[in-house]
């Protein structure tokens, strides 16, 4: 009977230290869907409030959440074109966008579809 719950033990402090603590997490603000979707795709790109407005301020766009210390993997979205560049310079078409601000987070739960407790910018 030892055994088993030896067993049983140690799987609930591996389930356990799946649920604690998270991953910071951040997303990268626009001024328009434009900027946003330089940096990433249409489907990623969001319009939402800014973290901690009533829903009467103004809206922005927003790219998706990625992993604030570059560890999410193939499907972590990063920090954009813009932000992810070695170099941040103004191509031949003029753009000069990119993000205007980074909202920062807490992502639990189970990886990538975990919540996010977001945090402001």
């Amino acid at each position: 009977m030892a055994v088993p719950l030896l067993a049983l033990g140690g799987a609930a402090v591996v389930g356990l230290s799946m649920f604690s603590g998270g991953h910071d997490v951040q997303r990268n603000r626009y001024g328009s869907l434009e900027d946003c979707v330089h940096d990433y795709s249409t489907g990623q790109c969001e319009i939402d409030n800014q973290v901690g407005s009533t829903g009467h301020g103004a809206l922005y766009y927003y790219g998706p959440w990625y992993r604030s210390d570059g560890r999410g993997g193939a499907s972590d979205p990063g920090a954009g074109r813009t932000l992810g560049s070695a170099a941040r310079s103004v191509p031949m078409g003029g753009f000069a966008g990119g993000p205007q601000s980074v909202e920062l987070g807490t992502r639990g739960g189970f990886g990538s579809s975990g919540r996010v407790s977001a945090r402001g910018s």
